[in-house]
């Protein structure tokens, strides 16, 4: 099983991510502000996430624009 390198970084995004959320909710456990401050973190995964995404969308996009250069020769 081959996996590209863009999955291999969402995936070891996601990795990093669900273990911070993890250790804060362990080391919070009984404070009355860890629904919030999980919360915000999970909304910091989904906008870092979406950014690594785009990234690699426009990273695409520029390659295949360049691949698909045609020369019109007159």
């Amino acid at each position: 099983m081959n996996i590209s390198k863009s999955k291999k970084i969402i995936l070891t995004h996601a990795i990093i991510w669900a273990s911070i959320m993890l250790m804060l909710a362990y080391l919070l456990k009984g404070n009355e502000q860890v629904n919030t401050i999980i919360i915000f973190m999970i909304g910091g995964w989904y906008i870092s996430h979406a950014a690594i995404l785009n990234a690699f969308k426009v990273n695409n996009s520029d390659n295949a624009n360049e691949s698909n250069v045609k020369t019109c020769y007159w």
